[in-house]
This record gives C-alpha cells, structure tokens and sequence, in this order.
C-alpha cells in the first residue's frame, strides 16, 4: 500500500490533472509523469528504476475519466465515427505495440520521446490559430493503419495516452465539423490507445521486478492507481464545464510553462 506522503502526493496530482484535463482539454500524463519524477526521490525512489511501473499506473489510472469524456461526446453526437472506425484499429495495435517497447527503453528513450511529445503538445496549444488555417491533410485508406500504429507506440513510448497526437491528427486532417467534435473523436482515439495500452502494462514484454512489493498486476500497481483514478475523476467531473476564456487562457499558459520546465529539468538532472 501506498504511504500516508505518497497517497497524498497522489491525491494531489489527481486533483491538479483532472481540474486541467477538464477545463483545457490536455493530457494528463503530462503532469503527472514530470510530478512522480520530480517527487519520487523525496521517497527514496527512483524513477529511472519505477519508470514502468508509474507510466503504467498513471496512464492506467486515467482510462475511467477519458471513457466519460468519450461516452459523453457520444451522447451529444460529436464523435466523427467514420475517422474514429478508420485510425483507431491501429492506434489500439500501436498502444499495445508502445507499451510493450516502454518495457524495453531506457530512461533516455523515454527523456526523448517525452520531449517531443511535449514540443507538439506546446505546439498545438500555441499555435491552434494557425493550425486550424493549414489545408486539410489527405489521408488515404493505406495510410490509416501505419499513422494510427505510429500515433500510438510514439504516445505510449513518451508516457502518453495518444492525447496529443491524436488531437494533432484531428487538427491538420480536418476531423469533425467542428472544435467540440475533433475533441470528441481525440477522445474516442485515447481510450482506444489506454486501454490497449493498459493490455500491455499488464502482460510486459520484460517482466517487472516489483522488489518485493505487492498488489502489482503486471506493471501496474493496483492502489496507488485506485488512489490517483478516484481523484483525477472527481476533479475532473467536479470542473467540467467550468470556467470562462480567461481562466482558459490562464490555464493554458501555465500549462505551457509547466511542460517546458519539465522538459528542461529532464534533461538538465
């Protein structure tokens, strides 16, 4: 079981990556894998030998949040189910395929992975105006299934859930009619590439060394995964549909400061 500091820690995180994923829509994966790596050494942990097994419990954890968001833009029909049926078959073989060689990498892999995940995820925060204005990318049908594994195994590969890629696809092809329905479809593309995803942490392709602990299916650690799960949902049900376009705007540039500062902190350790 977690202790006292280390379920708080968690509480913390969920709180402060369900409020973001909620209001401006970003991966939360890119908070709280930066927060365990900047905090685990505060436990005497480190996260170059619990990489795995805290990617996989963090990504893990936020499948029943990114199930609701889908579910509820189903409802609302703001899901483009044609592009959602065309990428994710490869996008769940990329999860898999991610997870898998996460496994296998090293802490520099991953540093490098992450780093360009987070560059695309600035990217598509900053420049969303300019973006949207790019002619609309062809996509033919040999092309659904390689893009779709790319998208997956480079977003599982950087600790991602296919958030950013996938909103990215969304963005330059032109998927949906609108805003509120290219965000629904990302979010059809991230649980596809979770709960895949969730497969593989499950069975890794190298067996985790849990050093004694328990409670671990696979790479995953059942209670602190319970711990984070239930906060970053409550938090994220708690702030949805809140918050005007100055909140919005405050939110995203912080997030945007938080990300390069981790990056930079990653590689300057």
């Amino acid at each position: 079981m977690p202790s006292v500091e280390m379920f708080f820690l968690l509480l913390f995180i969920g709180a402060a990556t369900g409020s973001a994923a909620s209001v401006i829509k970003i991966a939360p994966a890119l908070i709280a894998i930066p927060a365990l790596y900047f905090f685990l050494p505060v436990f005497d942990l480190s996260f170059q030998v619990l990489m795995l097994p805290a990617i996989a419990t963090c990504i893990t954890a936020f499948i029943p949040a990114h199930l609701y968001a889908w579910i509820t833009s189903m409802k609302k029909g703001r899901v483009d189910s044609q592009q959602l049926i065309n990428f994710a078959p490869g996008i769940a073989m990329g999860g898999v395929i991610g997870a898998q060689l996460l496994s296998l990498s090293s802490l520099l892999i991953f540093k490098v992975a992450f780093s360009l995940i987070a560059l695309i995820s600035v990217v598509n925060i900053v420049f969303q105006p300019q973006l949207d204005k790019v002619r609309t990318m062809q996509i033919g049908k040999a092309g659904y299934r390689p893009i779709g594994l790319a998208i997956g195994s480079l977003s599982l590969l950087s600790g991602n859930c296919g958030q950013v890629l996938g909103h990215f696809l969304c963005t330059v092809k032109k998927i949906g009619k609108g805003k509120e329905q290219r965000q629904g479809t990302t979010d059809g593309f991230v649980v596809f590439a979770s709960i895949a995803a969730m497969i593989g942490f499950i069975y890794p392709a190298q067996t985790f060394d849990n050093m004694g602990l328990s409670a671990f299916a696979g790479a995953v650690h059942l209670p602190s995964m319970v711990v984070l799960s239930c906060s970053h949902m409550f938090f994220y049900w708690l702030c949805r549909n809140r918050g005007n376009e100055l909140d919005k705007s405050v939110l995203s540039i912080s997030f945007v400061v938080f990300v390069v500062f981790s990056v930079v902190r990653l590689w300057i350790s």
